[in-house]
């Protein structure tokens, strides 16, 4: 046990002076009492309401000293936790049917996928607290542009310069995407909670979706969940082309010559994160940047090596205020 204020342990010195007089005050109530009604005062109820008064006494000034017991508990250790975030960078995420929200407006003045998605990555990072984040960039091969870190000041500069000129190749390939989220990993400490975080359209570049289900199984079978963010909206849309000044300078077309046109494949998205045993989530749902953190956290609370154990403090302060209380109503109804 510690005392945080023992210098008030002399307050103590007050309950033997309290006991004199109440002998001395129980004396001459007794002699008065006999003298005038011929009525001795019960001496036991008396005794019983003074000690309940002076526990009171003694719990209230034990309550200043504020004493405080040691134990063990049980933490959950956020930095037992690894968060890989690949953006999509392919043609397809300069389609503009993404809303942007007011405040994201401040930074990126463009309203299309790629700025949706660099949003969304930017409040995943904000909403960490000592988890360690990478960044990668995926088209038709995945790029590692942040190792794991704990420098979200870092993580965050290098989102929001995340911009066209990244985008080289038309075409994004999962499989590839979901390779380098698992490399990000190499190297890190085997007890870790781990988590890959695809933000895409979902669009892939082959018609065959078994190379992307094999590398979620990949991941899977090293206990990675994949938390997978759609972007965009499910209908076909076109791709514009900014000029430099950021105009519209036309759209992108297709090998034959038609336009190019993207749309929102959910089903591929949800079952990457189904297989894996992550969660799917919209990016204009609101709240939603908050709800891939809060499924992180609570995947990681069911995994024991999360938890650690520290010393810590607990005050008996207002147990003992409780028990002041109900020694003073305890003395008061045996002294009636």
């Amino acid at each position: 046990m510690n005392l945080e204020h023992s210098s008030y342990l002399w307050l103590l010195l007050v309950i033997p002076c309290y006991l004199v007089y109440s002998c001395i005050s129980y004396r001459g109530a007794s002699t008065w009492l006999y003298r005038f009604a011929h009525v001795r005062k019960r001496p036991l109820s008396y005794a019983v309401s003074t000690l309940f008064f002076s526990l009171a006494l003694a719990a209230t000034i034990f309550a200043l000293a504020e004493p405080k017991v040691q134990y063990t508990r049980v933490v959950f250790n956020r930095s037992g936790i690894e968060v890989a975030i690949g953006i999509d960078v392919s043609k397809s995420m300069l389609a503009e049917d993404e809303a942007i929200p007011e405040e994201g407006k401040k930074l990126f003045a463009i309203p299309n996928r790629l700025n949706r998605a660099r949003y969304c990555a930017l409040n995943i990072i904000t909403a960490l607290r000592g988890e360690r984040a990478g960044v990668f960039v995926f088209a038709s091969k995945g790029v590692p542009i942040v190792p794991l870190t704990t420098d979200y000041g870092y993580c965050r500069y290098i989102l929001k310069h995340v911009n066209d000129a990244t985008i080289t190749i038309p075409g994004s390939d999962l499989s590839q995407a979901i390779m380098t989220g698992i490399s990000l990993f190499e190297g890190s400490p085997g007890k870790t909670v781990k988590a890959v975080i695809l933000i895409s359209d979902g669009e892939d570049i082959s018609d065959d979706k078994s190379p992307v289900y094999e590398a979620a199984q990949r991941a899977a079978a090293q206990g990675i969940a994949i938390y997978t963010v759609g972007i965009g909206m499910g209908q076909n849309v076109l791709i514009p082309i900014r000029d430099s000044q950021g105009n519209v300078d036309g759209y992108y077309l297709d090998e034959d010559g038609s336009y190019l046109r993207t749309r929102l494949e959910q089903d591929t998205l949800k079952s990457i994160s189904d297989m894996t045993g992550g969660s799917y989530f919209r990016a204009h749902d609101e709240r939603g940047d908050d709800g891939i953190v809060e499924a992180i956290l609570k995947r990681a609370r069911t995994i024991e090596y999360t938890k650690t154990t520290e010393p810590a403090w607990y005050p008996l302060s207002p147990l003992l205020l409780c028990a002041a209380f109900l020694f003073l109503i305890l003395g008061i109804l045996v002294g009636r």
